[in-house]
């Protein structure tokens, strides 16, 4: 949910390659984030407009009456995750821009304590996001989650982020309701309803300043067919980012199991939600790559920095802040940071022929 450093480019490399996980005919389409390609489908982000673009299109923290009393760590809201310790499942994408890309989520056996100002004093849960790319783990974050026994609603607290270089982590950002937030406070998110209702909407991170936006419900009794499965009863949220308006994806969430279906995130390809009878809800894939992480060899650049920043000047004028090398869409590139007048842009050189593959 927070503004990553990593960001997605809009690359110019022709059509994304579409993934063979069709089992049966999907009714899940277009609409909400699956294009068709050749009888198969694929995750893709989201193109269309922004339907909601500010804070108060969006129902928040003084519409919800929260008390802290009522708020626990741990439970189940029936289209969530289990938010009980020891939960795991993945989700897998393999069309990412970046990689071969897997997100595993642990609920972990320990609580944040808040005591936030017109809530009151509870406890959270703290769930653990680790994301790979082509089996090398890149990102782990804490989320802050919780239940409202009154209402089974489930809300985000903030979270915590580090980005993971060569195996050690960097920070790269937090949130956290109830402390300061530009000229304001942070304020929880809503995750999930405990009564579903198409055409709700509401914030689901409240930290304007790094992690804002707001959730649709739109579309409900929803089937879904998954690595993990084939699911039904679904709804479909559509979230959307409020800092960066491009920022947009559609999530499927099923009945006992959650979330099955991220146009960012891909597919589920194990949980231990599942039967015992699905092989699927075998979890013991989660953890090895970050115990055993791969090893990757760059190749030695044959196109010198010097050389690269040329290039990127040549397609976006201005002056360059910065220049690293990252691994995108299976290429390594130069990541040149350019400040223009009309903000800052990064150009995508290739290290091995020079050809610009991309910009955001």
């Amino acid at each position: 949910m927070l503004n990553r450093q990593t960001k997605s480019a809009s690359w110019q490399l022709g059509p994304l390659v579409c993934l063979r996980v069709a089992r049966a005919a999907a009714i899940v389409l277009l609409a909400t984030g699956f294009a068709l390609c050749g009888g198969t489908a694929f995750a893709a982000e989201i193109k269309d407009p922004p339907r909601w673009t500010k804070g108060s299109d969006f129902s928040s923290m003084r519409d919800w009456d929260l008390k802290g009393e009522q708020i626990i760590p741990h439970g189940v809201n029936s289209l969530y995750y289990p938010i009980t310790p020891g939960h795991k499942h993945a989700l897998e994408r393999r069309d990412h821009p970046d990689g071969r890309y897997r997100k595993e989520t642990v609920v972990l056996d320990t609580t944040e304590d808040f005591d936030i100002r017109g809530i009151g004093k509870f406890k959270t849960s703290v769930v653990q996001e680790e994301e790979y790319l082509d089996g090398v783990l890149t990102q782990r974050t804490l989320n802050w989650l919780a239940l409202d026994r009154a209402t089974n609603n489930v809300y985000s607290f903030g979270e915590v982020s580090w980005n993971i270089e060569n195996g050690k982590p960097s920070f790269t950002g937090t949130w956290r309701a109830g402390d300061p937030d530009g000229d304001g406070v942070a304020e929880p998110g809503l995750l999930m309803p405990g009564t579903f209702k198409v055409g709700e909407r509401y914030i689901y991170a409240g930290g304007r300043s790094t992690a804002y936006g707001g959730a649709e419900n739109m579309e409900d009794d929803v089937q879904a067919t998954v690595p993990a499965g084939t699911f039904k009863g679904c709804v479909r949220v559509r979230e959307q980012d409020l800092i960066d308006l491009k920022d947009i994806s559609d999530k499927i969430w099923c009945p006992e199991v959650g979330l099955v279906s991220d146009t960012s995130d891909g597919k589920l390809v194990v949980s231990n939600a599942l039967p015992t009878s699905n092989p699927a809800s075998n979890v013991s894939s989660i953890g090895k790559l970050r115990d055993k992480p791969a090893k990757q060899k760059s190749a030695a650049a044959k196109v010198s920095i010097a050389d690269a920043k040329r290039i990127a000047l040549q397609r976006m004028p201005g002056k360059v802040t910065d220049v690293t090398i990252e691994k995108k869409r299976g290429k390594n590139v130069y990541v040149v940071e350019i400040q223009t007048g009309s903000g800052e842009v990064d150009v995508f050189v290739d290290t091995q022929t020079g050809e610009v593959v991309g910009t955001d």
